[in-house]
């Protein structure tokens, strides 16, 4: 066998072995928009998402129901545009029209001006972590 034949061999013993590699070698399964959003409530940790073709930093407070029974999210949006009014400032989001969620290093502190018996959500299932001591 010559270079070039052995060269192919080796190539193709790859690409078989590349192609037939068990499926738990591929990467994990993606959490879904609730679960990112449980886990920053739980670190405090702020988030930017894309909504209503807006994109948005906000520091989540709550998740829970709104209207129709929807699961939705409480935050206070610091940063991104807004078609009724410009932040900073509490707004409640449909968690099935938020997309592109990320988490942000950034942490916070719960605002103030929070009271969980004040808003919208009806119940409440997740409301952010109070501050640590």
């Amino acid at each position: 066998m010559n270079r070039r034949g052995f060269l192919r061999a080796v190539g193709a013993t790859g690409l078989w072995f590349w192609m037939t590699r068990p499926a738990r070698l591929s990467a994990a399964p993606k959490k879904t928009v609730a679960e990112l959003l449980r886990q920053a409530l739980a670190e405090r940790r702020e988030v930017q998402f894309k909504y209503h073709g807006y994109s948005r930093r906000v520091e989540p407070h709550a998740l829970g129901r709104a209207t129709e029974n929807r699961p939705a999210l409480l935050g206070w949006q610091v940063l991104g545009g807004s078609a009724s009014e410009p932040p900073p400032g509490w707004r409640t989001f449909v968690l099935e029209e938020i997309s592109a969620l990320k988490l942000l290093r950034k942490t916070f502190a719960p605002r103030a001006d929070y009271h969980p018996a004040k808003i919208k959500l009806k119940p409440i299932e997740v409301e952010v972590a109070p501050p640590r001591p």
